[in-house]
């Protein structure tokens, strides 16, 4: 019996050690490509109820279906990106044949756009600066270097964030065509099934309350900042809240990476009024609605207090950057469940039991 028993200790040593093993691998194999694959796998949550509804009207087609709801997103981003660059070009190009007229006639003529405020310092600015061949070829030489490091570190980037791009939208076809096998897969080889189908079902409900609220949020601050664009007369505040729209989903700058340059923009046209009102506005009505709406709009979806759900969203930002505005909800919703359960299991909740009638009693009539 001894031999057996220490057969079976071996064998158990030996499986544990293969099945730790694995996952060091596959921990090893998968963290490279951990944000665009959690992006996809929160995105394909946030969808599955739309990839029924569609697959149903496809009669079954479920790769289908996940083609043109992937089609959809792609359109839903490059669509609207594709008009901003157009007008950013056309806009720069403007600019830059406004200044290329104005300098035909001598730099005076280019100070004459600005307002008489701003036109003098801006005047002596320039006296004071050399624009001899001899000091460009100077500084060109002094800033070469780092100029060109720059640039590639830019490039570098923008490759970085096309190729998690592509790998966001792959993994997420493949979330919405077998995710839920997948969950089921776990859920056998886990030691609690059913626990591993509820903790899903949790972490898919607090994925598309944390979509919807980026979403709603993101949507709110660019229609807000809309109107005050509109409010102000700045040109083309469509255009800007467009942009507004796009920014805000950009971690800890947000909405003031456009509020303050069109708030620049009106001073320099000549309007201090409106550009104080634009730089306002962002920073204070607009802002608001990111620090306020967000943790109630994932408050409806999530049983958690807000002020939890803001530090959540604080911590996950700081952590990870723009990943951890999905990341922190998820982390919580995660710890809250496991540790609800467990308390369940632990300390089951009884229902009182009624209190026991009193004892009729022959009243004398």
């Amino acid at each position: 019996m001894d031999k057996v028993a220490a057969m079976r200790s071996s064998r158990s040593i030996f499986e544990l050690t293969l099945v730790f093993g694995s996952l060091a691998l596959l921990f090893a194999v998968v963290f490279p490509l951990w944000k665009p694959l959690l992006v996809g796998a929160v995105l394909a949550a946030a969808l599955t109820p739309w990839h029924d509804w569609l697959s149903a009207r496809l009669r079954g087609r479920r790769g289908l279906a996940a083609g043109l709801l992937l089609l959809g997103l792609v359109l839903l981003v490059l669509v609207p990106l594709g008009w901003l660059v157009s007008v950013a070009v056309r806009e720069t190009l403007a600019g830059v044949d406004l200044v290329r007229e104005a300098l035909k006639n001598g730099p005076e003529e280019l100070l004459n756009h600005l307002p008489g405020w701003l036109a003098g310092p801006v005047k002596s600015g320039i006296e004071r600066f050399s624009t001899s061949a001899d000091d460009l070829a100077k500084l060109i030489a002094q800033r070469g270097a780092s100029t060109a490091a720059a640039v590639g570190t830019a490039v570098g980037a923008t490759a970085g964030a096309v190729v998690n791009g592509v790998f966001l939208l792959i993994a997420f076809y493949f979330f919405l065509v077998g995710g839920r096998r997948l969950v089921r897969w776990l859920a056998e080889v886990s030691p609690s099934p059913d626990e591993t189908l509820a903790i899903s079902g949790e972490l898919a409900r607090a994925s598309r309350s944390v979509l919807s609220s980026l979403f709603l949020t993101a949507l709110a601050q660019a229609v807000t900042a809309t109107i005050g664009y509109l409010i102000a007369r700045v040109p083309h505040s469509v255009f800007f809240g467009l942009l507004t729209f796009v920014a805000a989903f950009i971690p800890s700058v947000g909405t003031t990476i456009v509020a303050l340059p069109v708030a620049l923009l009106m001073v320099v046209l000549g309007h201090p009024w409106a550009g104080l009102f634009v730089a306002l506005w962002g920073l204070v009505v607009v802002g608001l609605i990111d620090n306020v709406v967000k943790p109630l709009l994932i408050k409806g979806g999530v049983q958690l207090d807000a002020a939890v759900l803001f530090f959540a969203l604080i911590g996950g930002l700081a952590l990870w950057g723009a990943t951890g505005l999905i990341v922190g909800p998820l982390a919580v919703v995660l710890f809250v469940t496991v540790a609800g359960r467990r308390s369940q299991r632990t300390h089951p909740r009884t229902e009182p039991s009624p209190a026991p009638e009193p004892p009729a009693t022959n009243a004398p009539h």
